[in-house]
């Protein structure tokens, strides 16, 4: 009988001989190949699906019985995206490259989608931050929103991270292992300084329970649904993506042009950002944060203000309003 505390992958090591030691040369090949940890997590996760809805390792699995599994995916499939079925197969051909075998089945090819993102308009970005009254779930929102964030880059943000004077933020080693600045903006100075003395209990800006000290993707997904619906958007397939989509939508529209949203995106390839933008304005201006256009605008002098008042967070480094250690090494990194 399974355990209630045992994951997926524990039942198929336990139940299905030789997995153990399939995974883990699955984890030394993805490692090997500078492959990412979200790239072994969704292998291993699809593939560990895969074997326990049959009881036996993916190689053995015949072409009729895959056939039938992948039929049942796109069934219950949410979306047209058909996520899971994607994944599956990008799973298993991997997983037979790395066996260094023929293949044993035939694996459909994945049409890229030709679906344009959802995006939403500047007000329905107001509201959705404006009517979000828990102080941490708004933040969230804004960050997400304001830097154009992956959801993974959100949770994996620490406060070392983010340089106030310099009005920066680095995302480290995102997709495709790739470093990237973007612009922090005004709007965000003033909420950021008040959140660092009221939530200051770990290395990461948004810090949870699970996920080694991180928010979990989940949990972030919730409150967007529930901000969705006090905001009263009724657009479908709006996720946390909807809101990088909408960042570098409305800077296009207020005039960055492409190339410079292609870096602050991090995409590799031009080509990825045209997809979606659809608009090649190569009018090159200053970059900056669409979430600064949402609301009213933040003075120079008032920026200065709370810029004083973050440098101010640095001399509290011996009293109990400021005790992260990952919050004082901030300032040490600031020269």
């Amino acid at each position: 009988m399974k355990n209630k505390s045992e994951t997926k992958l524990q039942v198929a090591c336990r139940q299905i001989p030789e997995y153990l030691k399939a995974m883990e040369l699955l984890k030394q090949y993805v490692l090997i190949n500078g492959m990412s940890e979200a790239t072994l997590s969704s292998y291993t996760r699809k593939l560990t699906d895969l074997a326990l809805y049959f009881n036996k390792l993916p190689q053995h699995i015949t072409e009729d019985e895959l056939r039938e599994y992948l039929a049942i995916l796109i069934q219950q499939a949410k979306s047209n995206s058909k996520t899971e079925f994607k994944h599956t197969v990008y799973s298993m051909r991997f997983y037979f490259k790395m066996l260094g075998k023929p293949m044993t089945v035939s694996l459909p090819v994945i049409k890229e989608d030709k679906n344009l993102p959802v995006v939403l308009s500047k007000q329905e970005c107001v509201s959705l931050i404006e009517l979000t009254k828990n102080f941490k779930h708004r933040l969230i929102l804004m960050f997400i929103y304001g830097a154009g964030l992956r959801v993974r880059e959100l949770t994996n943000l620490k406060w070392s991270d983010i340089n106030v004077n310099r009005m920066m933020i680095h995302i480290k080693q995102s997709k495709g292992r790739r470093d990237r600045y973007v612009p922090l903006a005004k709007s965000l100075v003033a909420d950021f300084v008040q959140y660092m003395l009221g939530f200051n209990r770990s290395e990461y800006v948004f810090f949870g329970p699970d996920c080694n000290g991180k928010m979990s993707h989940s949990g972030i997904r919730f409150l967007l649904r529930q901000a969705v619906m006090r905001a009263g958007i009724h657009k479908t397939g709006v996720c946390l993506h909807a809101l990088r989509h909408s960042y570098a939508t409305h800077l296009l529209e207020d005039g960055l042009d492409i190339i410079s949203i292609k870096e602050l995106l991090g995409h590799e390839r031009i080509e990825t950002t045209l997809v979606y933008l659809h608009v090649a304005n190569y009018t090159r201006h200053q970059k900056m944060s669409p979430l600064d256009t949402l609301f009213e605008d933040v003075s120079d002098e008032d920026l200065n203000k709370h810029k004083e008042k973050y440098t101010e967070l640095s001399v509290l480094k011996n009293s109990r309003m400021l005790t992260n250690e990952n919050q004082l090494n901030l300032f040490d990194a600031e020269n």
